[in-house]
């Protein structure tokens, strides 16, 4: 028994996939990808004082950023949708800046093919993060409808615009 947690301890941490005690370790080898919003979409990196997603295969993403990063394991089968709820603000003749405000609270509704309606909650930063079980969704917010598929292991990245607002 001893032996057997000595081994497969070995293996994870040289990074191996293999079953042990009944489970399976997963590849921790996988690096940790930070995504910021740009006002339109999801683009790798990170910006100066700007919150981010920090997305790793087969984990839940952590959406802070800082000195956090993803450990806790995805349950088999399952994937993650995670994303955004902001508002675009448009500049008029005195104001020509453009951009985005994030819309916190926001309440996100996730249909599947099953039609369960799954609910997640925007945190202040307008940021949300639902495991789902791998397959095809359509998710929605105050704006209109948005059609992803969820694989399983991945983390799929949403922006949920809720409106417009001009600036003048």
């Amino acid at each position: 028994m001893i032996r057997k947690m000595f081994f497969c301890l070995l293996l994870f941490t040289l990074g191996a996939t293999l079953p042990c005690q009944g489970g399976m370790f997963r590849n921790l080898g996988s690096s940790t990808h930070p995504w910021r919003f740009d006002g339109r979409g999801f683009v790798p990196g990170a910006g100066e004082g700007t919150p981010v997603i920090l997305v790793r295969e087969g984990y839940l993403p952590v959406l802070r950023g800082g000195e956090l990063l993803p450990t806790v394991l995805l349950p088999n089968r399952m994937g993650v949708i995670a994303g955004i709820c902001y508002l675009q603000v448009a500049g008029g003749k005195l104001t020509p800046e453009s951009g985005s405000i994030p819309t916190g609270g926001c309440r996100v509704e996730i249909v599947g093919t099953d039609r369960q309606i799954r609910l997640a909650t925007a945190d202040r930063n307008g940021f949300f993060s639902l495991p789902l079980p791998a397959g095809n969704y359509e998710v929605r917010a105050a704006g209109s409808p948005v059609r992803f598929d969820v694989r399983e292991g991945k983390t799929e990245l949403v922006a949920l615009r809720n409106g417009k607002r001009m600036v003048d």
